[in-house]
């Protein structure tokens, strides 16, 4: 599998922190679907989920579960253990704000 390593690139050229700015795995795989030229439509079947779904996932609304993460893995070579790591790393970083606003 080939190993992805995104960042977020600030507007004056500098590396944003994961903590300032969430990578979702939505923007991960609208950033391939674009990357590949595919159809929303088509990636949704290809996936086995509705084209509703996608569009949620990529609005951040829906999470990466293993079985889409494995499911990830085989239409873009990209490990299922990316994908999972990007979502833990996500809800991680949000549940942090949220505790932190409660203290």
């Amino acid at each position: 599998m080939t190993k992805n390593n995104y960042i977020v690139i600030g507007k004056n050229g500098e590396v944003v922190r994961n903590e300032e700015f969430p990578l979702h795995p939505g923007n991960v795989i609208e950033m391939e679907i674009e990357a590949r030229g595919l159809k929303k439509q088509n990636v949704a079947k290809q996936l086995g989920i509705l084209p509703g779904h996608l569009s949620e996932l990529l609005k951040e609304k829906r999470h990466v579960s293993a079985l889409l993460a494995l499911k990830l893995e085989a239409l873009f070579s990209i490990d299922a253990e990316f994908w999972l790591r990007v979502q833990n790393g996500y809800d991680l970083i949000k549940a942090r704000k949220k505790l932190a606003k409660s203290a």
